[in-house]
């Protein structure tokens, strides 16, 4: 038994572990085929799909997104315009899509035919761009689902040229509405969205065609951004959107012109437009002048004003953009100018051709401008103004400064029909005269008015009356040596013809110096004696006086043709001044023929002296002739 046992335990032995080894043996050798099958289909499989990407459904689809663009184009146009490019490159993995030598061309017949239907509209565009990207647009849901999403739009550096030509059938109203860009292209995609359009350096041609001659404008370095683009069923009724867009913004770099007259150069640094925001805002603006102030005069061989401006800042709120953009109408809330230095120039000793001022009014040069003006407000902030002037007889240069200006106008205005509705442009200017006293201006203008009618009235607080020498001395030939001035108050009514109205001068201890233009001499010089006189005899030291008696300056002048608005606005004050101090126009003539003959009776005693003086120095001539004489007999008759 027991050896039948052990025969039987070591044969169950042996049937047991031969299968597990064998077992343990087929797992070590699990073949390695299959993964290496599988992971040569799946790089066979991938190459592929890379391939037929890159290569065959990009053939595929490029033809079908051409058709779809194109026909978008004409259909959204009314065939106006078509597009051209060279090659068009079309990725479907990454949905990138660039368009070489691109062109957006309108059709000239198309556009005839529209202008007779009376459907043309007011502006034509032709646009040439060397390169435009379209990134990740969606191809697939383009074809299948005609829904066109594209994320960026990039165009470099295109050349557009805006051909404006308003119609009046475009300004009247319509029997039934016309198509909005949903109904136009819904044949072919049912929904247009664009993240973003970018236009970089863009370079601009501007032709108007809406006047007698035709004016061409060109700007450069222009950079246009528009965000999110959306035409579908709603988005034409999206109170949020403008033009079916959230936003459109413009900027212009380092733009500059020179006037049409050829005389001064307007630069500004640059311009930036938002939609979104309904502003513009402009950096750094300057109009100057091409030649010297000799240059000027001669090159123009007249008389007038020269202006140098600069605004470090000026920015447009609330504006209309359908007006501006389609009639180029300025309507808007306020202007708003920070930092203007105002430099004006004129030159009474040129001896050009006098050029009339009648009309050239402040006012009145609103109403020329060639852009249609409406602006609620503009408000000025920390302004400097500086009028100066050469006087024709002494050379010499005077200068009214203000500093430190600030304040507001409304209703700035060249439009009929607001005219109709308020005719009175309103200014209200807080500044520092002379850098010396404060003074406050409050302007009202009659826009309709054909002689330029208007009103200014303020108050001149308290200053040392000598700061007025910058004025006066080279204007006037006086000289002021002391004045307490209290208070200047004054009330005007102007035009182009005349100015009448009052001044209220209060002032103490007055003390002039009168003075006179030498020949030969480049300095003025003093009259003493007529000083004395006009001081002590003709002018009154203090208003009111010591009995307290004030007296009130009336005014009353006749305004020159060519006599400029700011050098009417103090001339017409000193008309006022004059009779306040005591020297009014009856007294002013008998000084003038006292002065004639104090001045007949100075001469003629210089003149004696000089004569008595030279017979002496000839007597005393005679004299030593005579003794040089009988000293050379004497020395004759020694020898």
């Amino acid at each position: 038994m027991s050896v039948i046992t052990k025969s039987l335990h070591s044969c169950y032995q042996c049937s047991y572990k031969v299968p597990m080894a064998e077992e343990i043996r087929s797992k070590k050798k699990f073949p390695k085929w299959p993964f290496v099958i599988l992971a040569m289909v799946a790089i066979i499989g991938g190459t592929a799909y890379y391939f037929y990407n890159e290569y065959i459904a990009g053939f595929r689809w490029k033809p079908v997104l051409q058709r779809q663009l194109k026909e978008l184009v004409l259909r959204s146009s009314d065939s106006l315009y078509h597009i051209e490019y060279s090659d068009f490159d079309l990725n479907v993995t990454t949905g990138n899509a660039t368009l070489y030598d691109f062109r957006l061309i309108p059709d000239t017949a198309v556009y005839e035919k529209l202008i007779r239907l009376k459907k043309a509209p007011d502006n034509i565009f032709i646009l040439s761009v060397k390169k435009l990207s379209i990134k990740n647009v969606g191809a697939r849901k383009a074809y299948r689902e005609k829904i066109l999403n594209i994320d960026d739009i990039i165009i470099d550096k295109p050349n557009l040229t805006i051909i404006s030509k308003r119609f009046g059938f475009n300004d009247t109203v319509k029997v039934g509405k016309p198509k909005t860009p949903y109904q136009i292209m819904k044949k072919v995609f049912k929904q247009l969205k664009i993240d973003s359009v970018s236009l970089k350096d863009i370079s601009l041609n501007y032709i108007d065609k809406n006047k007698p001659v035709t004016r061409q404008t060109q700007l450069q370095h222009i950079d246009i951004d528009i965000s999110d683009v959306l035409i579908d069923s709603l988005s034409g009724s999206d109170p949020s959107r403008f033009y079916y867009t959230k936003g459109v913004n413009v900027t212009v770099h380092d733009y500059h012109i020179t006037t049409p007259d050829g005389l001064y150069n307007a630069m500004v640094k640059k311009i930036y437009f938002s939609m979104a925001d309904r502003n513009i805002i402009l950096d750094r603006v300057s109009l100057t002048p091409k030649y010297s102030r000799d240059d000027f005069y001669k090159e123009t061989g007249k008389t007038g004003d020269i202006f140098t401006l600069k605004f470090k800042k000026i920015d447009i709120d609330d504006i209309d953009l359908q007006d501006l953009l389609r009639a180029q109408d300025l309507y808007a809330g306020t202007m708003n100018i920070n930092g203007a230095d105002v430099q004006i120039y004129t030159n009474n000793a040129f001896k050009g051709k006098k050029t009339s001022k009648i009309g050239m009014d402040p006012q009145q040069s609103l109403q020329r401008v060639a852009l249609d003006m409406r602006l609620k407000r503009i408000n000025i902030k920390n302004a400097k103004i500086v009028y100066s002037e050469t006087d024709a007889t002494t050379k010499a240069t005077g200068e009214i400064l203000f500093t430190h200006t600030n304040g507001y106008i409304l209703n700035v205005t060249n439009d009929d029909d607001q005219k109709r509705r308020n005719p009175y442009m309103r200014a209200v200017i807080n500044t520092q005269f002379m850098d010396a006293a404060p003074l406050n201006v409050n302007f009202k203008f009659n826009l309709a008015a054909k002689d330029g009618a208007f009103n200014y009235s303020g108050e001149l607080g308290k200053f040392d009356g000598t700061k007025l020498d910058k004025l006066v001395k080279p204007l006037a030939m006086v000289h002021v040596q002391s004045a307490d001035i209290e208070k200047l108050d004054f009330n005007v009514d102007a035009s182009n013809y005349s100015g009448k109205g009052d001044v209220k001068f209060y002032y103490n201890n007055l003390k002039i110096q009168l003075l006179k233009k030498v020949e030969g001499k480049s300095e003025l010089q003093k009259q003493g004696l007529i000083s004395a006189l006009a001081n002590n005899l003709i002018l009154e030291s203090n208003n009111p006086d010591k009995k307290g008696v004030f007296r009130s300056g009336p005014v009353d002048l006749k305004r020159e043709p060519d006599l400029s608005f700011f050098s009417f606005l103090y001339k017409a004050l000193l008309d006022g001044i004059k009779p306040s101090v005591g020297y009014d126009k009856k007294t002013e003539t008998k000084v003038n023929v006292a002065i004639v003959k104090v001045s007949n009776l100075l001469n003629t005693i210089k003149t004696f002296q000089q004569d008595r003086k030279q017979r002496r120095e000839e007597r005393k001539k005679e004299r030593q002739a005579k003794r040089d004489s009988l000293n050379k007999i004497k020395t004759d008759k020694g020898n």
